[in-house]
């Protein structure tokens, strides 16, 4: 069995992806939505869940971190449902809600 610790790769094509983008970011409250990367890290989990993340023969994957071209794939989908009207990019950020990082992030439109 071997390791494998580069980012992963989606068995999703675009309309599954953004099925699971919009039903993550449905699943969170309106007034602090989610960032990128924990975003990318729900979407992971779920592939997993689906057996639709791309694992070599004999492989354990090690990284939770998208590859960069599944990377350029959400943000894409999340450009066009932003444009769409169906979700928006909140800024800022708030020391309320433990966001000391000041990272945006994606709410329900």
């Amino acid at each position: 069995m071997n390791y494998d610790s580069k980012p992963v790769h989606l068995l999703y094509n675009d309309e599954e992806l953004r099925d699971r983008i919009l039903m993550v970011i449905e699943g969170r409250d309106k007034t602090i939505g989610i960032t990128f990367v924990n975003l990318c890290y729900q979407i992971i989990q779920i592939g997993f869940q689906e057996n639709k993340v791309m694992i070599p023969a004999d492989t354990i994957i090690t990284s939770e971190e998208l590859a960069p071209g599944e990377q350029v794939r959400v943000s894409r989908i999340l450009w066009e449902l932003i444009w769409n009207h169906k979700i928006f990019l909140l800024f800022g950020r708030s020391d309320l809600l433990g966001l000391s990082n000041g990272e945006d992030r994606f709410v329900k439109y």
